[in-house]
């Protein structure tokens, strides 16, 4: 079971919305992987763009981390985001 607790604590009172915020995503290799991040993100952002979405591979090949930069106008957007995230099993960080 993969722990999907928060690795520090949000200061959700600091932040000043809209906002512009890099988020990165790490999973297992493979276009599985991908895909789920793109259902994700259209589900939350219509407009969001498949070309920005930067992919980098781990250096021993088994993982990808998936870079975007996503613009939050509010906060439950923001939670919503990361609840789809946390429930997907190809995701295995979300930072």
């Amino acid at each position: 079971m993969t722990d999907r607790t928060p690795s520090r604590e949000l200061q959700e009172h600091l932040w000043v919305f809209p906002m512009d915020y890099p988020i990165k995503l790490i999973g297992l290799a493979g276009d599985e992987l991908r895909t789920a991040v793109l259902d994700i993100l259209n589900k939350h952002f219509a407009d969001f763009d498949a070309d920005s979405l930067k992919t980098q591979p781990s250096s021993s090949g088994k993982y990808h981390s998936i870079t975007a930069q996503l613009r939050f106008d509010e906060l439950e957007q923001v939670h919503a985001l990361y609840a789809d995230l946390a429930a997907c099993p190809l995701i295995k960080t979300a930072l």
